[in-house]
């Protein structure tokens, strides 16, 4: 037998590699070779819906919030830059809501490409494959609600509209108005001046108590001057201030369109045209000055409103277009 040392020592060889058969040593390798890690992919950008506006609008959260649920970014884009966007987007580009703005015809160009589009209140444009539009509507409606506000507010029985302020709309507008105020005030007489024409003094001296402006570029001046001397107004559309004059406001509601007509799109790629009206809830009343119109009368107003949604009304007005 050997002895116990040389065992030790054969053990320690064949466990660290320091001897061979031959009595030649085996060095370890300095260092493993190891594979470099392979490049790590380029990210795959998230699918976009691009909102063309102007500023952020008061509808932009929910679009948003309809936009999360398919696991979309909302983008808000300036139609400065738009253009330029939406072509380095296009790989990713689910979608594009523009409001007023047509990009001078990029937008048509985009829907071509089967990229659902909708555009908002912007005149000149047709509804094409995967090219929807929202806008236009039913102005006879909104003169209507407009008439029966007046009506109800006036306490003398005499009321004001202020004619040829300048917008397209007018006939539908002011025949709208009168058949309101029919059902809102049958007895009540109406006092018809234009927007060059009328003045505070000239509306107080017939006994007129509340006036409606047709909307059109010359009403912001009629509000200013009517607001001044405290005659209270009904409105349509945006601004219409001071508020404390204003007895209400009659509202084109686009995000209760937009949506509706992105899914369209999106199921059909057929486009069509959205058109505001109290049927489809984007003809709305809102603000409405309790100190101007009392909870009672309001509630006729609500009444009326509620009738044409249903179809029980018909105001008796075919509507231009």
């Amino acid at each position: 037998m050997g002895s116990p040392a040389a065992g030790t020592m054969i053990v320690a060889a064949a466990l660290f590699g320091c001897a061979t058969a031959s009595g030649t040593s085996t060095a370890l390798p300095s260092s493993i070779p190891i594979e470099p890690p392979a490049p790590s992919p380029t990210p795959t950008p998230p699918s976009e819906l691009v909102l063309i506006a102007e500023s952020d609008l008061a509808w932009g959260s929910e679009l948003e919030a309809w936009a999360t649920q398919r696991w979309w970014e909302l983008t808000l884009a300036d139609p400065s830059v738009a253009a330029a966007y939406l072509r380095e987007s296009q790989s990713h580009l689910e979608a594009v809501v523009s409001v007023q703005e047509t990009l001078g015809g990029d937008l048509v160009q985009t829907a071509t490409e089967g990229i659902p589009v909708v555009i908002v209140d912007a005149p000149g444009v047709d509804p094409g494959p995967s090219l929807s539009i929202v806008g236009n509507g039913r102005y006879d409606q909104a003169g209507f609600l407009a008439g029966v506000m007046t009506g109800l507010a006036s306490q003398s029985g005499w009321v004001g509209e202020v004619i040829a302020t300048g917008g397209p709309h007018e006939a539908d507008y002011s025949a709208g108005f009168t058949q309101g105020l029919l059902w809102g005030c049958p007895k009540c007489r109406l006092v018809s001046l234009t927007a060059a024409e009328m003045s505070l003094d000239g509306f107080r001296r017939k006994g007129v108590d509340v006036v409606f402006p047709i909307p059109g570029p010359a009403a912001d001046e009629v509000a200013e001057v009517l607001g001044a001397g405290g005659l209270p107004m009904v409105w349509v559309g945006e601004g219409g201030r001071p508020a404390e004059t204003r007895v209400g406001r009659v509202i084109f509601e686009a995000d209760r369109l937009v949506v509706p007509a992105l899914e369209a799109l999106m199921e059909t790629g057929e486009g069509k045209a959205w058109h505001y009206s109290i049927e489809g809830r984007a003809l709305l009343l809102v603000d409405i000055n309790a100190d101007l119109l009392s909870p009672g009368r309001q509630r006729l107003l609500d009444q009326a409103y509620e009738a044409i949604a249903a179809g029980e009304l018909d105001i008796g007005i075919a509507p231009e277009g």
